[in-house]
């Protein structure tokens, strides 16, 4: 396991039970206590946790944000079967919106097939990842300000960008999906801007992988029923599947 895997498990272990051992997780991932020693120092470096005695705590908050290195090292391989099913919906000649989250970089490097695509988005990353993928496809950028743990651009500037424009689809992630309750973000701004991709769409695709679920954060986003498809790469339960449905949701699995 990579080290970035690594810090990223056992955050998520922090997240659920709130702390955690040193020897515990030494043994859990067959490493050193030292190496895990350093893995905490940097969460605790990045703002996710606080050093203890002998292991950590989570920062209490649900407004904590991950870092970028963090979230695009996360169930990559999740990530990327939703990002080809999300690619298979997009034709030839659409307008898009990408939001910043590490899951549409992963759609924006499915993209190169498509042709005559316009696409509009606040990611810092993905106009890089497009320039180099040699597909025919026209990039916007909406400026703002610059949020460096996930190079996103936000603020006034970008949701009045955003206001120009009405695409055919919008593709957002999420730090957080509850089927009853909706999407959440721990940053208001990214939150702001995911709204206004959703109400300049005519079809809104949210592209959630199984990290996300059962799990709530500082803004809430929207409503499930304003998602028209979600695009998963886990089989979701049968009391959230039928939620979903009841609201109009489709669910796609990846």
């Amino acid at each position: 396991m990579l080290a970035i895997d690594r810090r990223g498990e056992i955050l998520d272990r922090i997240q659920q039970e709130g702390s955690v051992k040193v020897p515990e997780l030494s043994v859990e991932f067959k490493v050193t206590e030292e190496t895990i020693r350093r893995d905490l120092e940097k969460l605790e470096a990045e703002g996710h946790i606080t050093r203890t005695y002998g292991g950590a705590v989570l920062n209490k908050g649900t407004s904590a944000d991950l870092s970028i290195n963090i979230r695009e090292g996360r169930n990559p391989e999740g990530k990327n079967r939703i990002a080809k099913k999300v690619a298979e919906l997009i034709e030839n000649g659409d307008t898009i919106m990408l939001d910043s989250s590490t899951t549409a970089l992963f759609v924006a490097r499915h993209l190169k097939e498509k042709s005559r695509v316009t696409l509009i988005t606040n990611s810092i990353r993905i106009p890089v990842e497009i320039a180099g993928n040699g597909g025919d496809i026209e990039v916007i950028v909406a400026g703002g300000t610059l949020r460096p743990t996930s190079l996103s651009l936000v603020g006034k500037r970008t949701s009045d960008m955003l206001d120009h424009y009405f695409v055919n689809k919008a593709i957002i992630s999420c730090k957080g999906m509850d089927p009853a309750l909706g999407t959440f973000e721990p940053h208001e701004g990214e939150a702001e801007i995911k709204k206004k991709m959703r109400d300049n769409a005519e079809l809104l695709i949210l592209a959630a992988d199984y990290t996300k679920f059962n799990r709530k954060s500082f803004t809430k986003t929207m409503e499930a029923r304003q998602i028209d498809i979600l695009v998963t790469d886990r089989q979701l339960p049968p009391e959230s599947e039928e939620q979903l449905k009841r609201q109009n949701v489709r669910v796609i699995y990846a």
